[in-house]
């Protein structure tokens, strides 16, 4: 993608924060990868986490131990298009798609989207932990 699309797309601080070692300042990400942090940033964070943006996020939590069944993969489908539709407005949600893999506990969001000023296709996959990671 051309440098000028990239930062039409926005700049943002880096999650975790971090200073840039070749400038000495706050680390900076932009374009896509700003996109896709954001998108983490709305699937990790429970509404009710941010202090002055208490709606924020997607609740998942209430699916954490529920059969991964489904009817529980199409809830999670439409809470994630839902928050994704009201916190990135960037962005337009083209699928939500699931790989359980039930002996790991983890269920990995695979979440195809198109970016609206550019049309541009691209993808995040999220690892969500089902169950504790150190069940022994």
């Amino acid at each position: 993608m051309e440098k000028a699309k990239e930062a039409f797309l926005g700049i943002g601080i880096r999650h975790p924060f971090r200073i840039s070692p070749s400038t000495g300042k706050t680390s900076m990400i932009e374009g896509v990868d700003n996109i896709k942090q954001s998108i983490r940033a709305i699937l990790s964070t429970k509404p009710g986490e941010r202090l002055y943006h208490s709606d924020f996020g997607i609740d998942l939590s209430d699916l954490l131990f529920e059969n991964t069944d489904e009817g529980t993969l199409k809830e999670m489908e439409e809470r994630i298009s839902e928050g994704l539709m009201k916190y990135q407005s960037m962005i337009i949600v083209d699928s939500v798609d699931f790989e359980v893999k039930s002996s790991e506990g983890l269920v990995n969001i695979q979440i195809e989207f198109t970016i609206r000023s550019t049309n541009t296709r691209a993808n995040y996959v999220y690892p969500y932990y089902i169950q504790e990671a150190n069940q022994f």
